[in-house]
Parts: structure tokens; sequence; C-alpha cells
């Protein structure tokens, strides 16, 4: 075997075990189903204050509000929409719908957009229990009541959930699908991730913790409150909660482009030894597609055209699955190539002090 033979077959093979593990943390993840009973059950409720931080999210917001204020909670309920210095109707379009609405116009030193947006919104608002969740979701009906009622029923400070991807097409699908699977394949067993799409917590939990000052300045705050929490002994999971909440995470090509640098960059201060695995995998991934240049450069051996897809796409078979089609399996290469690029892109930009353009800000 030459050295080139050795380097395919340590990330093609690599990525068998990981793909099995990045399977066995998605299945452990407790499943959150609609809960209809709680919609209607008698028992006291605590107030809960929906928190939505937007910056020009107009158009995000004409979908979310809606499903927003069709839930079936049985407590008092607010909702709270903090117009983030938007540069479009933003706020125009969240009072429309009836929303409380809280508008931003400067940014304090030392904090980041989101984090600032999230804890002025929590500063505004009165309820026990607060739900951060962004504007480019969309809520079952019974959602909330399940969310508190699973978190009042264990004990918990919290929870977070892993909602259903919707995708625009085949190019963000196959990077989504690689995505996440990528994530799960270098999860820590203890797991401290929170999904900023989907945050609820006591209030009292936000504030003894520090909640977002604590993470004032970081890029992606809800893994760094998910670490800040976890350190402090806080019970916040992380669910599987795909049929009570959906999210449209890209609008285009470019901005997910944007979002994947920013989150491939960002997310390895979080990830420890764990982005090992996760590069692995995702490096495994696109084994399939780098063969061929591998062949014709007469680096590696023939053999490798078939072996490569043969160990790599049965991996992502499920995740193809929960993305609408296990047949998507087949473009996980693809997915892989434009996650890994995105990636080594965010961290050169980062790397040379030119940061990340996210939401019309630079991010360092």
């Amino acid at each position: 075997m030459t050295y080139h033979d050795f380097i395919m077959a340590l990330f093609t093979f690599a990525t068998i075990p990981l793909a099995l593990r990045a399977e066995w943390l998605y299945r452990k993840m407790p499943v959150l189903s609609p809960c209809l009973e709680a919609a209607g059950s008698k028992r006291p409720y605590p107030s809960l204050s929906i928190i939505v931080p937007a910056r020009n999210e107009a158009v995000n917001l004409h979908r979310l509000l809606p499903t927003l204020q069709a839930q079936q909670y049985p407590g008092e309920l607010e909702i709270l929409v903090v117009d983030d210095n938007s540069e479009d109707n933003t706020a125009v379009v969240a009072d429309y719908y009836g929303a409380c609405v809280q508008r931003l116009n400067s940014l304090p030193a030392g904090w980041l957009g989101k984090p600032n947006a999230v804890h002025q919104g929590v500063l505004a608002s009165r309820g026990e229990w607060l739900l951060f969740t962004d504007a480019d979701t969309e809520h079952h009906p019974n959602s909330v009541v399940t969310a508190v009622n699973y978190a009042l029923t264990h004990g918990l400070d919290g929870l977070s959930i892993f909602p259903r991807q919707a995708t625009l097409g085949m190019i963000d699908w196959a990077a989504l699908m690689v995505g996440f699977a990528g994530l799960f394949a270098g999860q820590h067993h203890h797991s401290a991730t929170l999904n900023g799409q989907y945050i609820l917590l006591r209030r009292e939990v936000y504030e003894a913790s520090g909640g977002m000052t604590a993470v004032r300045h970081e890029m992606l705050e809800d893994l760094a409150l998910g670490v800040h929490l976890w350190q402090q002994g806080y019970r916040v999971p992380m669910l599987r909660g795909e049929e009570l909440v959906t999210v449209y995470m890209y609008e285009s090509l470019p901005h997910m482009w944007r979002g994947f640098s920013r989150l491939g960059s960002g997310s390895l201060k979080y990830s420890g030894a764990g982005a090992i695995g996760t590069a692995f995998f995702v490096t495994g991934a696109m084994m399939p597609l780098l063969a061929p240049l591998f062949i014709l450069l007469r680096l590696v051996n023939r053999r490798w055209l078939a072996l490569t897809w043969l160990l790599t796409v049965p991996g992502f078979i499920s995740w193809g699955r929960r993305f609408g089609n296990g047949a998507g399996a087949l473009v996980a290469p693809v997915g892989a190539i434009i996650v890994q690029a995105a990636a080594c892109w965010g961290l050169l930009t980062r790397l040379l002090g030119r940061g990340i353009r996210w939401k019309n800000r630079l991010v360092r």
C-alpha cells in the first residue's frame, strides 16, 4: 500500500464508525411529539415569554408570527420581537401581527448583535419561563405547551430542540445533511450543545447563570451558552422536535455559504477533541469525489473509485431520509465539499482578521 492509498483508506474507513456514532447520538435524543392532552390540561402552567431576536427578518416574520399567535398554551403568553436595528420593515411586520416590539438602535460595546437582542428581550419580558426562537422558524400550535410540559414533568432547567430542516434545493440539502451528521459525529457524549433556533429556559436559571451577559461577545452564542450552563450544573438537554418546529435556515446559496463559514469556523472552539471526529468524517465523505482525481494523477489504485462510494454513502442514508429522501445519500460527497470549503474559508478570513459578514454586520 502506498502513502496515498493509506491516506485514502484512513479517511474513507473512518467514516464508518463516525457515521454509526452520529446515528447513535441522534437516536439517543428524546423525541418530542405534539402533546394534545397538555394543551387542554387544567394544571397551572407558568407564564411564558417568547423572545424573537430579529435583524432584517420582515419576510420570515410573515411565516413565523402567525404560528406563534396560534399557540395553544394554557398559561399567560407574551410574544416579543426585538428589532435589532433592522434595515427593512421588521418592526412594521411584527407590529402588524400584534407582537410586542422592542426597537434597538445601537449595539453596546463588547456585545454582538444576537446576544444583545436576546438579553434586551429578557429585560423587557415578564414570563417565568423564556423561549428564545429564531425568526426563520415555524411552530406547531402545540409546540410551546409540549416543550414546557416536558420540562416541568422532568424537572429540567430548560431544553433545546433540534427541528426539521427545510431546504431550498439539492445544494443546501446536501450541505445541511452532511453538516448535521458531522455535528453529531463529533459531539461529546455529555453534550452541552444548545440550538439557538429554540432554547427554553426558566427565568431564574437565566438570571442566576448570567444568561447572555456571560456569552455577549460570542459569535455562536448558543453553543457558548450551552457550555456555560452545563459547567454550572444546569440540566438543559437537546431533544428531537421535528414534529414541533421547522426551520428555514438559508434563503439563498450565498446566505448558506456565509452561514457555513460562520458555523464551521466558530464551532471548533466548543467542539474540543470532537472537532477531530467531525473533520475526519466530513473529509472522508469527500473521498468519492476526490478518488477520480487521485486516480487520474496515478496516486492511488483504481479500486478506490468503487470502494469510496460503497463505504461512504450508506452512512448518510438515514440522514437523507430525515431530509426527505434516503437516495440523497448519493449527493453527500457534494455536500461535504461545500461544508469543508466554507469552514476553511471562514477560518482563513478570521485568521486574517477580515471576519465574516453576517446579517450585514462584520463578525470576527
